[in-house]
């Protein structure tokens, strides 16, 4: 049977006020939910040393064994309903922001933090991590917001199947990083966006992450619906979060939800 161990720490974010680290989880999302549920003191962030059960999009299986980060928080209701798919564009920008971050403060400056459409981090060409938002409604109303993370930290090594595919940071900086540094960075670029939003909207936002992208001007194949293969070259995203691309034919194609995103040219 799984134990549940957990602490408390207590946050000064505007938005994350209290946290509770578990040694390990089925899940941090699912966790953060059902104490969320139970009542009005329930956390703003949980975090796992490692899960047991973690889930990507699509309920893939997410590998989260000791030294990768795990946490899940709760983000403030500050998008509409339409524009609501546009945050596993912004939750990214902020994880390659803190990521980033953590790089430049081991003294290596010629590495950068990408982001693969719509919600993977990737690093030199590998899954460095990802994200799952999971909105929860009654009604018409949205209930919940739930942003999963989970990043590769100081893994050494991936099973077979995912070495050709992922990477930490341990394994590009060849040292430890620490898993809390990198939280706060997290919670910190979160915060501030969440603001910018509520603030100013999501316009600047939407332009920066160009900047981190990792398929805009290139050409790709991406799978949609049941399976069918989408190809062309990427110019950018809309404003619901969709991916933009022009194919052979001069279409503009608009996608909103795709996966297997593959570069054709590198």
């Amino acid at each position: 049977m799984l134990k549940e161990r957990c602490k408390e720490c207590k946050l000064n974010f505007v938005f994350f006020k209290k946290l509770l680290y578990f040694n390990r989880l089925k899940s941090t999302n699912i966790k953060l939910y059902n104490l969320m549920e139970k009542g009005s003191d329930s956390p703003d962030v949980v975090i796992a040393g490692k899960q047991t059960e973690g889930r990507g999009r699509r309920d893939n299986y997410w590998f989260s064994p000791l030294g990768g980060l795990w946490m899940s928080g709760i983000l403030p209701d500050v998008l509409s309903n339409k524009d609501i798919t546009t945050l596993n564009i912004f939750c990214g920008l902020a994880c390659a922001k803190a990521c980033d971050a953590i790089i430049r403060d081991t003294g290596v400056s010629n590495c950068h933090i990408l982001l693969r459409w719509p919600n993977d981090i990737i690093l030199e060409n590998k899954k460095l991590g990802g994200l799952l938002i999971e909105v929860k409604t009654e009604g018409q109303s949205k209930k919940s917001i739930i942003l999963g993370i989970g990043i590769n930290v100081n893994q050494k090594g991936f099973p077979k199947n995912l070495e050709k595919s992922a990477v930490s940071l341990f394994m590009l900086l060849k040292k430890r990083v620490s898993r809390k540094s990198l939280m706060f960075y997290i919670l910190t670029e979160l915060d501030k966006m969440m603001m910018y939003i509520k603030e100013k909207g999501t316009d600047g936002l939407l332009q920066e992450w160009k900047n981190y992208s990792y398929e805009v001007g290139k050409k790709i194949e991406i799978s949609v619906g049941n399976n069918i293969k989408k190809s062309g070259k990427v110019l950018g995203i809309g404003k619901s979060g969709e991916l933009i691309i022009v194919d052979s034919n001069s279409t503009i194609i608009k996608i909103f939800n795709g996966y297997n995103l593959k570069l054709l040219d590198k």
